[in-house]
């Protein structure tokens, strides 16, 4: 996860491009997170607490975005595994796959 300047300020993105290839593209593709859940099956919940978000906040796989590599601006945390999974169904979903 981490912060993206999108916008008028920066907002948290999770990193969905492959970790063994992001430092040699130029565009990373990410999801939007927000605090706006609305109980959708694209969305997965974070847990907030242990990632450094003030809020409850979840993932938007409706919202995934290819962006230039240097809009990302800091390094927040790193999603676990099981959440990651739930995330790649998001995608498959939202992308009709």
């Amino acid at each position: 996860m981490w912060l993206a300047h999108v916008g008028r300020k920066p907002r948290p993105v999770l990193v969905l491009t492959r970790s063994e290839v992001i430092d040699v593209r130029v565009l990373v593709t990410v999801a939007e997170i927000t605090t706006s859940a609305r109980g959708l099956s694209v969305e997965v919940p974070l847990r907030h607490d242990d990632l450094g978000l003030s809020l409850p906040s979840v993932v938007n796989c409706d919202g995934l975005h290819t962006v230039a590599r240097t809009i990302l601006t800091s390094y927040v945390a790193t999603v676990d595994d099981d959440t990651m999974t739930l995330v790649c169904r998001a995608v498959a979903t939202a992308l009709g796959c």
